[in-house]
């Protein structure tokens, strides 16, 4: 949630397209926040499920934790208001099992992040026991999208299209399939295997 205390983005996307979503909010900083019942059985960035670690992150502010959601906004800083009305709308969609607001659940990546001992929508459940528990969440650099125009061998391209000798690329320094986008796990590290494995065979010539 933003500093209005309200959902804004849809927290089962990819980590990217949650940034991107602060960004069209034009937030610096939100806030991700789970009830007691969750952050035990998932865990939290670095609170690990169970509620290891959980006290050494609290007592280091790694997390905040209020008794109520007002009081949890106070400590953050954000509305008090707006809290109570998300979980509140949050909660009729998760008895319906269809997020009206995000979408959340929509997707083959949802689903697969989410918790499949859930009825009807993995990825929606009520957040209702207390005490709440908050993650912030700042935007930054991870990997680049873009990257060096290759050909079906990995060979880099120079402006016009020709194969520059000897240079091959893959990976995060080469042209991302996908084109900026992170439709789930693995876009980055599998094409750069295959592609990696093309270059090694045509550079010793298995492949033309």
């Amino acid at each position: 949630m933003g500093r209005d205390g309200r959902c804004f983005v849809n927290e089962s996307d990819s980590y990217p397209d949650f940034c991107m979503g602060m960004i069209r909010a034009g937030l610096s900083e939100s806030w991700l926040v789970v009830d007691d019942r969750s952050i035990h059985r998932y865990g939290l960035g670095l609170a690990l499920p169970g509620g290891r670690g959980l006290g050494r992150l609290l007592r280091k502010n790694y997390l905040v934790r209020g008794a109520t959601l007002p009081d949890l906004a106070r400590r953050i800083g954000a509305d008090a208001v707006g809290p109570a009305e998300s979980v509140a709308a949050n909660n009729r969609f998760a008895a319906r099992g269809r997020d009206q607001a995000f979408g959340r659940g929509t997707s083959v990546m949802h689903r697969s992040n989410g918790d499949p001992e859930v009825a009807g929508n993995p990825c929606l459940g009520p957040p209702d026991k207390a005490p709440s528990s908050a993650l912030k969440v700042v935007p930054v650099d991870l990997a680049g999208a873009g990257g060096l125009w290759i050909d079906p061998n990995g060979g880099v391209l120079d402006p016009p299209g020709g194969v520059i000798a000897g240079l091959h690329a893959c990976g995060n320094d080469a042209g991302s399939m996908f084109r900026g986008t992170y439709p789930g796990p693995g876009p980055a590290i599998d094409p750069a295997m295959v592609m990696a494995r093309r270059i090694a065979q045509h550079a010793s010539g298995s492949v033309h």
